[in-house]
């Protein structure tokens, strides 16, 4: 299954399927409307909240197509997945948010 986050251009996340609580443990009632970084281990907060904001801003991405990461479980343990991401446009075509499709690696 293919895990499908979505963040709003404030790093807030907007939805959450079924696949993104198998992999990370929330349910969408937990996920939906917390900060990214609930899935993100704190010491890779800073580094991601700034990649995060540049690509916002300029929407150019400094990641490949797919990568390898971890993020982290509900349960405190580390979660190794592949992602991909898309930004997510606004009527207008300025970035309103950012997508990400994950597996367990």
């Amino acid at each position: 299954m293919t895990a499908i986050v979505r963040v709003d251009r404030n790093g807030a996340i907007s939805h959450w399927n079924a696949a993104a609580e198998q992999l990370f443990g929330f349910t969408s009632l937990e996920a939906i409307g917390s900060a990214l970084e609930l899935i993100i281990p704190p010491p890779s907060h800073a580094c991601h909240r700034d990649g995060f904001a540049r690509y916002v801003e300029s929407g150019i991405s400094t990641l490949p197509e797919t990568v390898v990461a971890v993020g982290r479980h509900k349960n405190g343990q580390p979660v190794r997945f592949q992602i991909s991401t898309r930004a997510v446009l606004d009527e207008l075509g300025a970035i309103a948010g950012v997508e990400g499709l994950m597996r367990a690696d």
